[in-house]
């Protein structure tokens, strides 16, 4: 069936009723609009009633196209004309928006987005350590500082307030690096761009390199109060004091890893994603053995209560060593009720945690002759500069593979004399 048009007032402007479709108590009307363009006739529609257009609006559009034909501007038709203030639109859009970015704060966006995306990815442990540095650290220096403003100065102000505090360098990095992936989950969402102002700040050098490991009575007296509190724990202590694993690296133990025939323990390297072997003692096969006579369905050696993977070293371990006294530094305080308590140890490096027992692995080795490279493959160095720190331990051994050059150019009878 063929359109009807109808004519309106307005020259140029006309319109056709839609079949069914009602508005204002009579039929729907599509408006359009005609003119000439290079010579050429033209016709374009506005729109229908019920979305707002009326002749009057039709041929305002229309006036303005044959002006800027006259004119030789910019738009020339309604296409144009509506391209152009769909752009604009957006433009306003964009500034609007980047005006309300701009006064989102550190805080705000750590309420309202970091902190849904961290929870449902990092471990409960891990949030309660950010929880506690932004609590206590970030957001009272930037916490209503839009982000867009955050600065390397006041982030440097920020590492110095928490270094004069006594914290540890490896916190202060660890804080910058909780406002950097804020500051990327915000990059991502389009709320800042660039690199993050934390690039530029200068933290205080880590020495983590640990030093204390135990000697053997040490490690009886630690073995013997874990096995009184618990067997699991005492288990896992086994097999990082005697194979050198990480905390991680044990708690992926299935029995699958487990080579008995051999002596060997396939370990799911952890930290370098690299898998390596270690091998078993008398003492940790022993272990093994008894663990696998006894062991429910599960797959896993060391499963945790409820069955599954565990994720951490739970508090047994530090409350046992502090018991029994490893970390006290043999100095006392006294109360004004004459109760002595024992001083703790401070230097991180030097107190006793579970990665104390991989560190007294290495350590035995090495004084008891082991090479350095040797070392750095059952402990799973990537770099052997990582071993490095234990070369003070070997001096002995040291010398002793130095001395063997002596007398190499000599006769058994000969003195230095004959050869100069």
């Amino acid at each position: 069936m063929a359109v009807s048009w109808h004519k309106t007032s307005f020259l140029g402007v006309r319109y056709r009723e839609h079949v069914k479709r009602k508005h204002g108590g009579r039929f729907d009307r599509c408006f359009s609009i005609r003119y000439k363009l290079n010579g050429k006739d033209k016709e374009e529609v506005v729109g229908w009633s019920s979305e707002g257009v009326t002749p009057e609006t039709a041929f305002n559009a229309l006036s303005e196209i044959r002006e800027n034909i006259r004119k030789g501007v910019e738009p020339q038709s309604l296409a144009s004309m509506n391209r152009i203030n769909e752009e604009r639109m957006m433009e306003d859009e964009v500034a609007r928006q980047s005006r309300e970015y701009a006064r989102i704060t550190f805080s705000e966006f750590w309420e309202s987005e970091y902190l849904l995306t961290a929870e449902a990815t990092k471990t409960p442990r891990t949030m309660q350590s950010e929880k506690g540095w932004y609590k206590n650290w970030i957001c009272p220096v930037i916490g209503d500082v839009p982000l867009m403003k955050i600065t390397t100065p006041m982030l440097e102000a920020l590492v110095s307030k928490a270094v004069k505090a006594g914290k540890s360098p490896a916190t202060t990095r660890y804080i910058m690096t909780v406002i950097s992936q804020v500051w990327n989950k915000a990059a991502e969402r389009g709320i800042v761009q660039g690199d993050s102002p934390t690039r530029r700040v200068k933290t205080p050098k880590i020495d983590n390199r640990r030093m204390r490991f135990l000697n053997e009575e040490e490690a009886r007296a630690l073995l013997s109060a874990l096995a009184v509190r618990s067997k699991d724990m005492h288990d896992i202590a086994l097999v990082s004091l005697f194979c050198g694993l990480r905390a991680g690296e044990i708690h992926a133990l299935t029995w699958g890893d487990l080579d008995f025939e051999n002596g060997l323990i396939h370990v799911r390297d952890t930290k370098n994603k690299i898998n390596r072997l270690a091998f078993m003692t008398k003492e940790v096969r022993e272990m093994l053995e008894q663990r696998r006579s006894v062991q429910a369905t599960t797959d896993l050696v060391f499963p945790g209560a409820n069955g599954e993977q565990r994720q951490w070293v739970t508090d047994t371990f530090p409350r046992t060593v502090n018991d029994i006294g490893l970390n006290d530094t043999g100095e006392f305080t006294t109360d004004e009720n004459d109760k002595q308590t024992a001083k703790k140890i401070i230097d991180a490096r030097q107190r006793v945690v579970f990665h104390t027992l991989r560190h007294t692995f290495a350590s035995w080795l090495v004084k008891n002759g082991t090479p350095l490279y040797t070392v750095a493959e059952l402990m799973g160095h990537t770099n052997l500069e990582i071993t490095r720190r234990y070369s003070h331990l070997a001096p002995d051994t040291l010398k002793k593979a130095a001395m063997t050059l002596e007398g190499q150019l000599l006769n058994k009878s000969q003195t230095y004399s004959a050869i100069q």
